[in-house]
């Protein structure tokens, strides 16, 4: 039996020196990239909405979520993959 988890794909991104945690499929806190230097990537889809966000903040404390460095959205799941890939390679290989 090959059974496969929601976060299996998720698996192959490219972490760019973070480390990942697979939270719950489809909610509000779904996975969480943290990085020794404090940056964060939060993966999430909010209650209220029919999209996901890939949102970025310097340190994960009220003046990091304050002031967040990015902020996307994402309209379809298929896409989210490669959203979230861009989004490490953007603000992790600078």
């Amino acid at each position: 039996m090959n059974r496969t988890n929601w976060y299996d794909a998720y698996k192959k991104l490219d972490l760019c020196g973070g480390q990942i945690a697979f939270l719950l499929e489809d909610d509000e806190d779904m996975m969480e990239i943290r990085y020794k230097d404090g940056m964060l990537i939060d993966i999430g889809k909010p209650t209220a909405s029919n999209r996901y966000y890939v949102t970025v903040v310097s340190s994960d404390d009220e003046a990091g979520w304050q002031k967040p460095l990015a902020e996307i959205a994402v309209a379809d799941k298929r896409d989210l993959l490669q959203k979230i890939q861009e989004t490490i390679l953007t603000y992790r290989t600078r």
